[in-house]
């Protein structure tokens, strides 16, 4: 996967533990996410005791009651293929890197890990993909965690396999604090294509985001927002929300374009009705020098070309024109258009 050659905005339904530690929720989640049109599910993989400490109790013991097994998550991946969507996962320990390289095709670094160096290098090593957030993360953070994965290879600008998204690690964030434009810094400070991981509420801050350039959008996605306990949840799109914003993204592609210049089918049509041709600014004699304070430009281009009065300045016309018509090429005596 290159990060720089998607065709379309990569549209990433992130599900994280919304599932809440039920795997047919899971599951099902997945299909819907496929059914909205995301390209892609992304899942966080843990072990309770290798991601929170034992001094926080509550804490390790609702993480422990979320985490899926492994071998819930490779089936996972399988209903993902299934239904022709793209299954990864955020690994929340080392141990776990080993484990998900073998059943996804690229990695993400949730913006809590972006400095524990260790595991970026282990994810870097496996040689796959790489997609770093950002959230709460300073400029000398981000540079070392890019230097960590650039270490490890060498080529992964050059080759886009390293991606870092804009991100904002509060829930929700408030739209003033969304501060969408930081991509075109990330961008131009460390050279790499950039995404939007969104936490505001609803699906705006995700469509303003592929506007200002993002080669890839991440929305927390559940079943339900409703009488949920998880903050996760209040942030998240459900269904009829994630298919209201990929459709919203797909038809904001269609006004954006592309960032080559080209001229449209329809100004093709338009042009000679458009752009002006040499035109009699009085009435011309055939046979009589012309002179420069004869010549206007008019429109439409059905003549020669508005920039072209200084090839006939002294030659004389075949045949008279009265002021206001065009002059052609073929109007002119022994002229080369």
């Amino acid at each position: 996967m290159n990060f720089n050659e998607f065709s379309r905005t990569y549209i990433i339904a992130e599900i994280g533990v919304n599932h809440e530690g039920d795997e047919t929720l899971a599951a099902g989640m997945i299909e819907k996410a496929a059914t909205a049109g995301a390209d892609a599910v992304k899942f966080q993989t843990y072990r309770a005791e290798e991601y929170v400490s034992s001094e926080q109790p509550e804490r390790l013991e609702r993480v422990g009651r979320w985490a899926l097994s492994r071998d819930a998550f490779t089936r996972l991946a399988g209903v993902a293929k299934e239904n022709g969507i793209t299954f990864f996962s955020t690994p929340l320990g080392i141990g776990d890197v080993a484990f998900l390289d073998g059943i996804a095709p690229m990695f993400k670094v949730a913006s809590g890990e972006i400095t524990y160096l260790d595991m970026i290098r282990e994810i870097a090593a496996t040689g796959k993909p790489v997609i770093l957030s950002t959230g709460l993360a300073d400029e000398e953070e981000i540079a070392a965690a890019v230097n960590c994965v650039l270490d490890a290879r060498p080529n992964a600008q050059k080759d886009g396999t390293l991606m870092l998204m804009h991100c904002v690690s509060a829930y929700p964030t408030p739209p003033e604090d969304a501060n969408i434009l930081n991509m075109r810094w990330l961008k131009e400070r460390f050279g790499l294509p950039v995404g939007y991981s969104d936490h505001t509420l609803g699906i705006k801050a995700c469509e303003i985001a592929v506007a200002a350039g993002a080669v890839a959008v991440e929305k927390h996605f559940t079943y339900r927002k409703e009488n949920q306990k998880f903050r996760d949840h209040e942030i998240s799109a459900d269904p009829v929300d994630l298919a209201a914003m990929v459709a919203a993204i797909r038809e904001a592609e269609i006004y954006l374009g592309h960032a080559r210049r080209r001229r449209s089918a329809g100004e093709n049509e338009g042009e000679e009705y458009m752009r002006r041709s040499l035109a009699a600014a009085r009435d011309i004699p055939a046979g009589a020098p012309i002179e420069a304070g004869w010549l206007t430009a008019l429109r439409p281009a059905w003549g020669m070309g508005p920039n072209d009065g200084e090839k006939i300045i002294g030659k004389k016309l075949n045949r008279a024109r009265k002021a206001g018509e065009i002059i052609r090429a073929e109007d002119i005596e022994d002229c080369k258009d």
